[in-house]
């Protein structure tokens, strides 16, 4: 594995007590992403992940209005 990914979780922790996590919940989710992480788990996901979803999902949105659409009409034609 040429690539390891690193998490540093004494800068997380923090951060995420200064969001409203209580230590325990700051502490644990932390070490949580960071023995992801360790793992080399590829589930984790990025904002580019996101996105591609969020269009993925408008796309099967827009086929699921169309289809809607077209059923109505052939039962109001038929």
């Amino acid at each position: 594995m040429a690539d390891t990914a690193t998490f540093d979780t004494l800068a997380a922790a923090p951060r995420l007590k200064a969001a409203g996590f209580n230590d325990a919940q700051a502490e644990a989710q932390a070490e949580a992403v960071a023995t992801a992480v360790r793992a080399g788990r590829g589930d984790l996901a990025s904002k580019a992940d996101i996105a591609g979803l969020e269009v993925r999902f408008h796309r099967a949105l827009l086929m699921l209005a169309g289809f809607t659409v077209a059923v109505g009409l052939m039962q109001a034609l038929g």
